[in-house]
């Protein structure tokens, strides 16, 4: 009564960041002999219930979902029964008895906050993700620690929220820009939307990082390219 077959739900596989997961997913899969199917929601929300409805008419014998929504689990309570494993990667759904595999958050960005801190730089800027993401409110916690940590005071104009996309990290510089407010660093809640951020502060005319140092999170090949 098994189908050997395991789905996997991400919310944006032009993320460089997921294509790396998905590997690593079906490298483990296919070493004990399951195959993967692969579901990309664009993080909406009614992407996710249908792909969760999908994936258990399909009768795979586990999901590895990586998410914010509780709806499909609120729609479908027999979930809850644990007929199929649920796994949760990289986000925390609070409330929901399945195990979670992530990183700390709140820790990783109280290091790379850290790190400019240590070069010298005060006037540190926060490009984040969603406002309503965990992930995001997580890093928000470490950004705002470290600050605290070293006499620096959160100013929260020099904070801007917006996708974790390439975009949403040039949105964010160009918020910040036109805010006026001095910054001489940016931490960009992933590194897409940091490469968002150099690209928008090079065509401002400022020099990356003698102007503005810009760190990201997540160390997907392509920040490699930005040395």
């Amino acid at each position: 009564q098994k189908s050997r077959s395991i789905g996997l739900i991400i919310p944006d596989i032009e993320n460089p960041f997921f294509p790396a997961l998905v590997r690593g997913v079906e490298d483990a899969a296919q070493v004990h002999g399951y195959a993967l199917t692969l579901c990309n929601t664009d993080g909406k929300a009614e992407e996710e219930k249908r792909y969760v409805k999908f994936l258990l008419n399909k009768q795979v014998d586990g999901i590895l979902f990586v998410g914010n929504s509780r709806c499909f689990v609120e729609d479908d309570p027999e979930l809850l029964a644990g007929e199929v494993p649920i796994v949760l990667l990289d986000r925390r759904i609070e409330g929901v008895p399945f195990s979670t595999v992530m990183i700390d958050n709140s820790a990783g960005a109280y290091m790379a906050v850290e790190h400019l801190l240590k070069q010298g730089r005060r006037g540190i800027a926060m490009v984040g993700g969603r406002a309503d993401s965990p992930t995001n409110m997580e890093r928000v916690e470490g950004y705002r620690q470290a600050l605290q940590a070293y006499g620096v005071s959160y100013r929260p104009t020099l904070v801007t929220n917006n996708d974790f996309t390439f975009e949403g990290g040039s949105i964010g510089a160009e918020l910040l820009l036109a805010g006026g407010e001095a910054f001489d660093a940016v931490f960009a809640a992933n590194d897409m939307m940091a490469v968002g951020v150099i690209e928008c502060l090079l065509k401002h005319g400022r020099k990356v990082p003698e102007d503005v140092a810009v760190i990201g999170f997540d160390d997907i090949r392509m920040a490699s390219w930005y040395k």
